[in-house]
């Protein structure tokens, strides 16, 4: 089932303000007219730039600093990042700490979500000349307009300010596991920083560009403290060792209902040998980030219905940095909308969920062999 399909559930009791409030804090705009209009998903990208476009002169003044800091950190961070400095940078400026089993959470909420290289190396390109020298991206005006002009990037620091804990300088997420990844995800963080120097050219500017984009955007947010993330590459290596299907199913069985929010390739996409209700909510493919104020309207408002009435939902998701919003709006409004005793237990797996529909996923599925391909399956809505 798909919201279009007539299938929405109401939005529970004080999800609209929620949400209404959220967006006016971002975007400077009167709660009244901050909730975006429900439209159909091919019309959310031009929901959401309706939204922009009505806001103030403060937020415009608010973006442009934003931006000049964030590209002067980049640049000062490009000078100090190189191949000889990498791995003592790094490991001053943030921490990768080991994923723990998350069947150690007990009945609890989880929420793991991560930023992938390509996202950092983005920033990078957007905000510093790009220099062939050190990053893969030449053109990076789409990606201006996919996180700029869209206000995406304002909305995900948002919302991290709402999740995020500052401890004198070391930050910490409350009820969070963010990945990180410099790299493809096929190797973890440690694999990644170890084999930097055998890597070839090419791929040591993958690491390098968003090393600095990881550093400088964190920086920006929070100059002087130490974030710590955990390992990104959960999702393709859980495939490879087959710990990726225990997790999801001890999950599910702690869950009366999956949602899958997905591109359209992935419709219908399920959670092999899972005995409860599975469904999928559809985002945009291509213009996610673009589409973001209308996305959470209503992937956030799906989901927290059905967690209201359910109890327990699995949330499993593909949808670029924009799953990444998502979790962390989820874990900010879910107290003031539905009942304590409920359990969320989200995961951004990313490509991973491409295995259901090889021919229609990503760069990395048509080129590798995944390990446990049969752990999720399509099945027509």
């Amino acid at each position: 089932m798909t919201p279009s399909s007539g299938s929405v559930p109401p939005a529970p009791a004080g999800f609209d303000e929620a949400l209404a409030a959220f967006l006016a804090a971002t975007l400077d705009l009167p709660p009244a007219a901050a909730l975006p209009r429900r439209v159909a998903r091919d019309q959310w990208a031009d929901e959401t730039t309706r939204l922009v476009a009505a806001s103030g002169g403060r937020y415009e003044l608010r973006r442009e600093y934003r931006e000049q800091r964030l590209s002067e950190t980049l640049k000062a961070t490009a000078a100090v990042v190189t191949p000889e400095s990498l791995v003592a940078t790094l490991s001053q400026r943030f921490e990768v700490a080991d994923l723990t089993d998350f069947r150690t959470a007990g009945d609890s909420d989880i929420c793991y979500l991560k930023i992938n290289h390509g996202f950092w190396e983005q920033l990078y390109a957007i905000f510093a000349a790009p220099d062939p020298g050190r990053m893969r991206v030449r053109d990076p005006a789409r990606f201006r307009g996919q996180y700029v002009a869209s206000g995406f990037l304002d909305a995900l620091a948002a919302v991290i300010a709402e999740v995020v804990i500052q401890e004198h300088e070391r930050l910490r997420f409350a009820g969070v596991h963010f990945g990180v990844s410099l790299a493809s995800g096929i190797h973890d963080h440690a694999e990644v920083i170890a084999g930097f120097g055998d890597r070839s050219p090419d791929k040591q500017k993958i690491v390098l560009g968003s090393a600095i984009g990881l550093l400088a955007w964190w920086e920006t947010l929070f100059p002087a403290h130490r974030p710590t993330f955990v390992d990104g590459s959960f999702p393709k290596r859980g495939l490879a060792t087959g710990a990726l299907r225990e997790t999801l199913a001890w999950a599910a069985a702690r869950s009366e209902r999956i949602v899958f929010v997905v591109p359209p390739h992935l419709a219908g996409i399920r959670l092999a040998d899972a005995g409860i209700p599975q469904e999928s909510i559809l985002v945009p493919g291509d213009t996610v980030h673009e589409s973001w104020a209308a996305c959470l309207e209503a992937t956030a408002r799906h989901v927290l219905a059905r967690l209201a009435d359910d109890g327990s939902v699995l949330v499993i998701t593909q949808s670029a940095v924009f799953s990444a919003l998502l979790g962390l709006f989820l874990v900010h409004v879910r107290g003031q909308v539905v009942p304590s005793a409920s359990r969320l237990r989200y995961f951004d797996l990313g490509q991973a969920l491409d295995v259901a529909a090889p021919h229609a996923g990503g760069l990395w599925m048509r080129r590798r062999t995944t390990g446990d391909a049969s752990v999720f399956h399509i099945t027509p809505d």
